[in-house]
Formats: structure tokens, sequence, C-alpha cells
């Protein structure tokens, strides 16, 4: 009785080639729902029990036949669900999945889908001819402007550790207030019309980023936490990365890529977990990016975070 129950319900949920299903809402059209749902249906509409019809001429399908199109139409929506959210459902998948011959081929659909989501959105005609005139291209989603904020940290980053107009001499003797007016400055200057970054935006409970950036035409803002890595422990930035970055400022449904920038003028070294001794700056780095890929998962609305390292002292070196 309970298979039946749950074969009528999968069937009417969904609703098969020849049925009409009970138009649900679709909220439950969502990777953990459609995850959790796919993997509990195993338990009562198992592949192993599965009606094999090809090649077998005309046929009326039956509840068995319409419960199974449905359990595979689970797995077929939540593959076509765009981000990372969908590729861990997938990814769980692949490890939980009772068939165990079946594991395989579901870590196969999220490598694909990993695939897919990392192509880039075609450009449109006004950006393809900014490109040939600029040799840059302009930000037309959340992505797009987080890799250009990145990509704008580095330059500055080559421009303070070994450019020959460097001012690094002068920012190592500044506070991190006036090192992060600095940094928004000359991410101000090198817009180039490209984005703007608000001064001092505050957010939801109080919250204040160091530097946030706006798109031109869209809504995705990407915020920048900057931290003065002396003035802070190995274990007190790991939980800023994690707590402030990416528990706090990147909550906003609009916002999945952040920036967590440390500039280094002075300090021997730093402890950081899975490290027997102490680190340097570069080791330090390192280890923050390795972390933030080892929690990755935790932060299934996060895309992405970019650590970069602004070494002051090559200056004096």
């Amino acid at each position: 009785m309970r298979l039946e129950l749950v074969m009528r319900f999968l069937s009417g949920l969904w609703g098969g080639r020849h049925d009409e299903s009970i138009n649900a809402r679709g909220a439950y059209r969502e990777p953990e729902h459609l995850k959790a749902l796919y993997l509990l249906v195993h338990e009562y509409v198992r592949i192993e029990d599965d009606v094999e019809r090809a090649g077998t001429g005309v046929y009326s399908p039956n509840l068995r036949d319409h419960a199974q199109e449905a359990r595979n139409a689970l797995l077929s929506a939540l593959t076509e669900i765009p981000g990372k959210r969908a590729f861990l459902s997938l990814m769980e998948i692949s490890q939980l999945h009772p068939t165990e011959t079946m594991r395989p081929r579901i870590l196969q659909y999220a490598k694909r889908k990993a695939e897919q989501d990392g192509d880039l959105v075609a450009w449109r005609a006004e950006q393809v001819f900014s490109f040939a005139y600029k040799i840059e291209r302009t930000p037309s989603n959340h992505r797009d402007l987080a890799e250009l904020v990145h990509l704008r940290f580095l330059d500055l980053k080559d421009d303070l550790e070994d450019g020959d107009s460097s001012v690094a001499s002068l920012l190592m003797r500044k506070e991190e207030t006036e090192v992060r007016k600095y940094l928004g400055h000359e991410m101000r200057e090198r817009a180039n019309g490209r984005y703007s970054v608000p001064q001092e935006e505050q957010l939801a409970d109080d919250k204040r980023p160091d530097l946030r950036f706006m798109g031109m035409g869209f809504d995705g803002p990407v915020p920048v936490e900057l931290k003065l890595a002396e003035k802070w422990t190995g274990p007190q930035l790991f939980e800023r990365l994690e707590n402030q970055l990416c528990g706090d400022y990147l909550r906003d449904n609009r916002s999945n890529r952040g920036l967590f920038v440390l500039v280094y003028t002075d300090g021997e070294g730093w402890r950081v977990p899975n490290r027997e001794t102490m680190v340097d700056f570069t080791g330090l780095v390192q280890a923050l990016a390795e972390h933030w890929r080892a929690i990755s998962s935790r932060f299934p609305n996060v895309e992405d975070v970019y650590v970069v390292g602004i070494d002051l002292t090559r200056r004096a070196q």
C-alpha cells in the first residue's frame, strides 16, 4: 500500500507522458529539495525493479511506468538548474545513491554541470566593440564584475610590489583605515566607467564591508574585506574569511562572489590550521585560499572567494 501511495504521489507531482500533474506549487524545485526527494523516492521506486519497455512494441504505461519516469525527471530537472547549489546536490547524490553502479554516472553529470556553468555568457555587440577599442570588456553580470575586480587588485598588487612609482613605503606607515581609503581611491581611478565604489556603505545588521563594487546596468555588488595581516592572528583571519565575508557580506542573494584582500607591512609569521610550523605571508595567503576551498561546500550560495595578498615589504628588499 505504501509503495502504491508513493508512486501515485510521485506521478501526480511530476506528471507522466500520458498523465496530468496535480499542479503543485513549484517551490520544491530547488536543488536541495530535488536531491532529497530523488534519494527518498529511490527507497520505493528502485532502479533494479524498473520496467524495461524498450523494444517491446506498443504498450499501455501503468502506474509503475509513470513513477519511474517521474523519478528520472527529478534528476533531469536538477541537472538543468545552473549554479553551485545544484552541483553540490549532484555531488552528494553521487556519494549516497543507493544503486552503486549509478554513482559514477551521477558524478559525470556533476562534472558536466561544472563545465557548463564555467562557460562565459556570450558577449553583446557593444562589449565586443569596447574590447576592441580598450582591450577590456565591460561587466554585464555579477560574475564578470567579480573577475574584473580581482584583476584590478592583481594589477594594483603588481604596481605596489614591483612598480617603479610604488607608494608602498608610504602605506607601510598607515593604519588600516588609511590603507582602505587608498585602495578605494585607486579602484575608483581604475574604474573606467565599468563599476563604482560607494563610500562606507552600511548593510543590514549595521554591517559595513571595507569596499563594495557596484556594476553598471545590473544589480550584483561584489564585497571586498580588507585586513592588515600583521594586525590579526592566523585563526582570526580564518574566522573573518568564513564568518564575516562568507557569512555576512555574501548573505545578499545578489552577491555570490567576493574578495578577501590582505596587505602585509610587518610581522614574523602566523599559525594556521594543519601546519606544524608558522608560515610567512605567502604561506598565509595560500592557506586562506586552501581554507576557502575546504569550506566551500558549506556555503552553497557563495560561488567563489578570491584571496589576494599584497606584500608591501617587497619594496624594502
